[in-house]
């Protein structure tokens, strides 16, 4: 026998496909030696195509020659539409037509009988590496491509949910300088009032879309600061204390630990809390109460944000943080659907978890703990 100068330690699955009994059992003897796991040996297309149906291995050792009528080539293209898995053929005919037909089916190895059993060795190894870089590269692709979908979509969202503030600050605008002497001081109150929440809601639309287009890979930057978490939170929750705000819901906040020493990104906090205590808002009951809890401890941060409102339905619980999802029940509630996706990739920039617990009518907790990193 040839001496193996490559080694695989690594157990990848093989499926031969092979009509010449002694060889492929040879070949099987060969591979189990250099640590590789056959599958299977099997002797026609269909047999090969069942065979992945059962199991899928990580490569294919294919005979072009089958027995009977069938070829290995065609055997390929209809394994191929089922899965990509990295073929090497193995055959006694080199001559060109049958390369060619090799060839049009992308294979990872060409080897013609008698075979050497280093050389299949070596042929193995470096399809398995071509197989996985392609892999990561196909990955890398599909995140770049859903990533662009994801943004494009949101612009466009985006830009159609600013006409609606925008419309009112240019009608307020024009009915503070056509109308001034008409209007009383309270009604001019209240029109700069309208004007100041349609700029909100301009610079959250902006926020939101800023956090999404500000990474090319999907990976959110994560700077972690010191931050006195108590005293952040209570400062957030006092910039919810607007004249809609109070009189739709109270917000009652309470802080428990030493939370003024965890090392957090700023930045992302206030995304997941601006989101999450937002949405409490949006979907509570006029005259609600809003918990939000804060919990601090050296290694990490709970955060806990509760509503008594409308809830979410539970066929909406395990897709809720995908980007433009808004359950069937938020009526007329406005938004672009991105608040929670926002949450979760903060958190995840954390190495952080978050849970929902929600019942319709009844209202909705959730809890974000995020570890410290200086823990």
């Amino acid at each position: 026998m040839e001496n193996m100068a490559l080694k695989n330690n690594t157990a990848a699955k093989i499926l031969i496909v092979e009509d010449e009994l002694v060889t492929a059992n040879a070949l099987s003897d060969v591979l189990s030696d250099l640590g590789y796991k056959v599958l299977e040996i099997v002797d026609s297309s269909d047999s090969a195509i069942a065979s992945i149906h059962h199991q899928a291995p990580d490569i294919i050792l294919m005979d072009i020659k089958l027995r009977g009528s069938d070829s290995g080539i065609a055997a390929v293209s209809e394994i191929q539409k089922i899965a990509s898995i990295p073929v090497i053929y193995l055959t006694a005919f080199s001559d060109p037509e049958t390369l060619e037909r090799a060839i049009a089916t992308s294979p990872y190895g060409y080897l013609t009988k008698p075979l050497r059993y280093a050389e299949v060795n070596i042929a193995i190894v470096l399809a398995l590496k071509k197989h996985h870089e392609e892999k990561i590269l196909q990955e890398a692709l599909d995140k770049e491509k859903e990533l662009h979908i994801l943004k494009s979509r949101l612009l466009a969202m985006a830009s159609h949910e600013f006409s609606t503030p925008m419309s009112v600050i240019r009608l307020l605008i024009w009915k503070l300088q056509n109308f001034e002497d008409q209007l009383t001081k309270e009604s001019r109150y209240k029109n700069l009032a309208s004007i100041q929440s349609a700029i909100k809601d301009i610079n959250w639309l902006l926020e939101e879309v800023k956090f999404i287009s500000c990474s090319e890979s999907g990976k959110f930057p994560f700077h972690p600061e010191t931050v006195d978490v108590k005293a952040y939170c209570q400062q957030l929750v006092e910039s919810f204390q607007t004249e809609d705000n109070i009189c739709k819901c109270r917000i009652q906040f309470r802080s428990y630990g030493k939370c003024h020493k965890l090392k957090l990104d700023k930045k992302l906090l206030w995304h997941i809390f601006m989101n999450l205590v937002s949405n409490a808002i949006k979907y509570s009951y006029d005259g609600g109460t809003i918990d939000v809890e804060v919990n601090c401890d050296s290694q990490k941060l709970i955060l806990i944000i509760c509503d008594h409102g409308i809830g979410i339905p539970n066929e909406y619980l395990n897709n809720l943080f995908l980007p433009f999802l808004r359950a069937e029940n938020v009526g007329n509630v406005k938004g672009l659907g991105m608040g929670l996706y926002i949450a979760k990739q903060a958190v995840e920039a954390h190495q952080g978890k978050i849970a929902v617990e929600s019942e319709l009518n009844m209202g909705t907790k959730f809890t974000v703990v995020l570890p410290s990193a200086n823990s």
